[in-house]
């Protein structure tokens, strides 16, 4: 248990008698009105009195027949003579900044804050949750409706309209490159190498603590401080070898690319080499590298509507132009070409 509590403080709403001690003045000392605990507030920080010779035993109960706030010891209230079964605990007040102002929360009555430090409850009853409640709805119902109008399709009548195709094939030549590494990944190849020194990375240097003081309301009246640091950091360069070097290696030099259509078989180019009479790997000699191949279809709907589709080079090849064929098309757009010219499962 903490050595000190101190005063919350409330405002009487009847006569307007303010800074009155939430503890000790359960009653304003001028009307008689009843304290409500819902209006207990932190004092500013600096004035704050300490209750001295206080025993904490539990956050206070919140009259059901009158509302007042009694002891958590007492069985019965002690404005009306109310019983204690059935009340609810008082909620507890959230410090929100410096100047003590209030927090909307909502705890149950075992969450009441222990002076161990254990977590605030995290706030709720936020005005705004009807509004996001229903943009939430609303975007949900958004999704589900796109989503089924893309699973949605129909069946259309096309044609091959258009069947085209391309082919590459890159040159590469065996040349000497520059090239960077930090010198802890230098290739075991590489020549020429010089070395520099480069930020690498940053580090996070603790340097201190900034601390600040908690204020916790007990839900009795009073208060309890804790103190709550973070560390404090700087960042730091980290350095580290950078190497620049030589190396050889395959470099694509150029592409060749051939297109054709329907009346065109699909054939790869046949590209020359420069340098026919260096072979392997050395400085200037050339090879084949990576090969690429498309083929597309262009399909019209008896409604003029266009759409090209992929595919591999045995599907492409079982089209034929003017050919009439049934595709699948999603209500959004967009046609299904896995689909085409099979029947609808």
């Amino acid at each position: 248990m903490p050595d000190q509590y101190f005063e919350m403080l409330w405002d009487c709403t009847q006569c307007g008698a303010r800074g009155l001690f939430a503890k000790s003045q359960r009653h304003c000392p001028s009307c008689g009105t009843a304290q409500d605990p819902a209006k207990r507030y932190f004092p500013k920080p600096g004035q704050e009195k300490q209750a001295t010779g206080h025993q904490f035993v539990g956050a206070d109960w919140r009259c059901s027949y009158c509302e007042s706030p009694n002891s958590a010891a007492a069985a019965f209230c002690g404005n009306c003579g109310g019983p204690k079964e059935g009340a609810q605990k008082v909620q507890p007040i959230v410090e929100d900044g410096p100047g003590g102002a209030l927090a909307d929360i909502t705890v149950s009555a075992s969450e009441v804050p222990t002076p161990s430090g254990s977590a605030i409850p995290a706030r709720t009853g936020s005005k705004s949750w009807p509004w996001r409640t229903g943009l939430a709805a609303l975007l949900l119902v958004t999704i589900s409706v796109l989503v089924l109008l893309f699973m949605r399709k129909h069946d259309e009548t096309v044609q091959v309209i258009e069947k085209t195709w391309s082919r590459e094939v890159d040159v590469e030549r065996f040349s000497a490159v520059s090239a960077s590494d930090w010198c802890d990944a230098l290739p075991a190849n590489a020549y020429q190498v010089s070395r520099r020194q480069e930020q690498r990375s940053t580090r996070q240097i603790e340097v201190g603590q900034d601390c600040r003081d908690i204020r916790v309301d007990m839900g009795d009246g009073t208060f309890t401080k804790r103190s709550e640091c973070t560390p404090r950091f700087r960042s730091e360069p980290v350095f580290d070898a950078k190497c620049s070097y030589r190396i050889d290696r395959w470099q694509v030099l150029r592409t060749a690319r051939l297109d054709g259509g329907a009346n065109l078989a699909p054939t790869w180019p046949t590209p020359l080499f420069g340098n026919t009479g260096v072979l392997g790997d050395r400085l200037g000699a050339e090879r084949i590298g990576s090969q690429r191949e498309h083929y597309s279809v262009r399909l019209q709907s008896t409604e003029g509507k266009d759409w090209t589709c992929n595919f591999d080079f045995a599907r492409w090849s079982a089209l034929q132009a003017q050919q009439t064929l049934t595709v699948k098309v999603r209500a959004i757009g967009g046609v299904d070409c896995d689909s085409l010219g099979k029947p609808e499962r």
